[in-house]
């Protein structure tokens, strides 16, 4: 619980958002700093942050009380407009990929974020290794990526069911059949013809291992690279999954790199995808939207076709835009914001709440917002919208 000034505070409750391992959404609102537990609050929004709908194996799957009904859901909208197919069907065809290569003497590249999509991914191959007996060495580039792993094996009592109910005979973090990459062990399989699987950050391939390796097999048409989550435009990554192929340009100044090994976009993004938003917002019934976190033509689409599903107001606020949005309360008062109010409520319960939208897509208090934006200081109305 925040206090503000005045008679009124604000209170946060963390909702479990999936995605990757502590995640959570926070659910805030406004009330009276005497009010009863279990009363109506004044105001109310709920911030995913990043959020995934679909359980993976390492965690479960995003989830809010049913009818939680903030004035204002502000959701990320990464992949609003796709509907991925199944997750078994995408696993099916990733091992099929993995296996095709191997067996045709060829070395897999899968480059992946250190957090969440590394410790997923390093799961299933350790699991189909163990089940089928494949003897090809699987491995994954030491640093963040091993230390966050060891952070996970020491907290896996947070992830999902299926790591818990395993707990008992074994830490499945502890991978039997994925070791880390060590340099002086292992650089020489980097180049030394025959079968070979590795993980590598970061996801994009813009810098580090991953891009090392990249440049060392994409020239071989025996090779696989699998891209299983979001690149930028203009990152390496990304200009693969846009379909270049052939001489693909490189750094600055730097000759192009031909690129004649197999590409294969198979997205295992933690993010949730168009189902998913839909799914959140019939779960938690909101007053209104507000898509952050997204393309500016994603996020349009996306408010369009909830305000016309659901009959809500939507918003896709653009960076330094600030949004208001009407309730209607019970009482009259004014106060300052000096915590964290994450952005406008909305039209039935009255109040007005003013924020803003950094440049990395972060709602911040409005204290916040205008310290950096050097504006006239915000106020939060309770009162009558009218």
């Amino acid at each position: 619980t925040l206090a503000t000034r005045g008679r009124l505070c604000l209170r946060a409750v963390p909702h479990y958002a999936g995605h990757v391992l502590g995640a959570v959404m926070w659910e805030v609102y406004v009330c009276r700093d005497d009010a009863s537990p279990g009363s109506r609050p004044l105001c109310s929004f709920l911030y995913t942050g990043d959020f995934n709908m679909t359980p993976d194996r390492h965690v479960g799957g995003a989830s809010v009380p049913r009818g939680l009904a903030p004035d204002l859901l502000i959701s990320e909208s990464t992949y609003g407009t796709k509907v991925r197919s199944s997750k078994k069907a995408r696993e099916r065809q990733l091992l099929s990929r993995i296996a095709a290569t191997v067996q045709r003497g060829g070395k897999v590249l899968i480059p992946v974020f250190a957090l969440g999509r590394a410790q997923e991914l390093c799961i299933l191959l350790d699991d189909a290794w163990e089940r089928l007996g494949f003897t090809t060495p699987v491995l994954f580039s030491a640093g963040l990526a091993s230390r966050v792993t060891d952070a996970y094996a020491m907290l896996s009592s947070w992830a999902s069911q299926r790591v818990k109910r395993l707990q008992t005979t074994r830490n499945v973090f502890q991978f039997r059949h994925v070791i880390p990459f060590d340099e002086r062990r292992h650089s020489r399989l980097l180049d030394t013809p025959g079968p070979l699987v590795l993980f590598a950050t970061p996801g994009m391939l813009h810098a580090g291992t991953s891009l090392q390796v990249f440049k060392k097999w994409a020239g071989d048409p025996l090779n696989t690279v699998i891209i299983p989550g979001f690149c930028e435009a203009g990152t390496v990554g990304g200009k693969l999954l846009a379909g270049h192929r052939g001489a693909i340009r490189m750094e600055a100044g730097a000759p192009p790199l031909h690129v004649a090994c197999d590409v294969q976009p198979l997205s295992f993004s933690a993010h949730a995808d168009c189902k998913g938003i839909w799914q959140l917002i019939l779960q938690c019934t909101p007053a209104a939207v507000m898509f952050v976190h997204g393309e500016r033509q994603v996020m349009a689409q996306l408010a369009t076709k909830v305000a016309a599903d659901f009959g809500v107001p939507t918003f896709t606020p653009a960076v330094g835009e600030v949004v208001e949005v009407q309730a209607a309360a019970a009482t009259t008062t004014t106060v300052s914001v000096s915590a964290a109010v994450s952005s406008a409520l909305q039209r039935k319960r009255g109040a007005t709440v003013v924020a803003g939208v950094t440049n990395d897509d972060t709602v911040v208090s409005a204290d916040e917002y205008i310290a950096r934006k050097q504006l006239k200081r915000c106020r939060v109305s309770l009162g009558d919208a009218n």
